[in-house]
């Protein structure tokens, strides 16, 4: 067992629905991060100045070790093997081959490791217990049947695939003691609005930047106030899922700090 099972759970964690991306390929739905998300993981969590990469390019391929400091001054590297997309611009062929080796070594640190449909390590569901997110992932890993997780490993080579958490059954804040059944649920636009700015005044959430963004991905009408009664719920929900993914992140880094 780690002794820094907090650390590493912070960073295993699952990210936000916006910081997760989409692609088609040979007809499947893939999800994937960016290598700049998996850095601002590495951020977060460890600090900035906690980790480092260094890269050895091959003629197919190219390796990066990346290294993390830990809590106690150690060091621990990890390195993996990214493959070149085949780009016509050498330059961006190039880096596709190091953001590709980048993101598998931070995986092997359980960065983004969920979206495999390979699970969350189990430490790091006990250190993570509560969050959604983390539940709809080990539920939807536990319940994947045998051969649909042998599809799975083999398309890893592919890219990654997860399906979407659920959105919690309660309000996440105890600060403002809402929960979907209370009557101080907003049920207009109108009121939406109203309580997305409260909780971004009080809590700075970046609730609203986050629910226009989610909101023209579902083709919901511009303006907030024009919500009708589902979309409405809809949006609330995702917004208790977004206030409970920030304060279990904000718990997880703390904690971790604190080790």
């Amino acid at each position: 067992m780690t002794q820094h099972r907090d650390l590493f759970a912070a960073l295993a964690a699952p990210f936000d629905s916006d910081e997760v991306k989409l692609r088609s390929q040979a007809g499947r739905q893939l999800h994937y991060v960016t290598a700049r998300t998996v850095m601002n993981r590495l951020d977060e969590v460890l600090g900035p100045e906690n980790w480092w990469d260094d890269f050895v390019p091959l003629e197919h391929s190219v390796i990066c070790r990346l290294t993390i400091r830990m809590p106690d001054g150690s060091t621990l590297t990890k390195s993996d093997a990214g493959g070149y997309a085949g780009m016509a611009d050498p330059g961006d062929d190039d880096k596709s081959g190091f953001a590709d080796a980048f993101k598998r070594a931070a995986v092997k640190f359980g960065v983004g490791r969920y979206l495999y449909r390979d699970g969350i390590p189990r430490f790091a569901r006990e250190a993570l217990r509560g969050r959604a997110e983390v539940e709809a992932v080990a539920t939807a890993t536990d319940a994947a049947s045998e051969p649909a997780q042998q599809n799975a490993a083999n398309a890893n080579a592919n890219g990654p695939a997860t399906p979407a958490p659920a959105a919690p059954s309660v309000h996440p804040s105890s600060r403002n003691g809402q929960g979907e059944d209370s009557p101080n649920v907003p049920r207009s636009g109108r009121a939406l609005f109203a309580w997305t700015k409260d909780q971004d005044e009080k809590f700075e959430y970046g609730l609203l930047k986050h629910l226009n963004a989610w909101a023209k991905r579902q083709d919901f009408p511009g303006r907030m106030v024009d919500w009708e009664g589902e979309q409405v719920s809809r949006a609330y929900a995702e917004a208790c899922r977004k206030v409970r993914a920030i304060q279990n992140m904000q718990q997880a880094t703390e904690a971790a700090l604190s080790n």
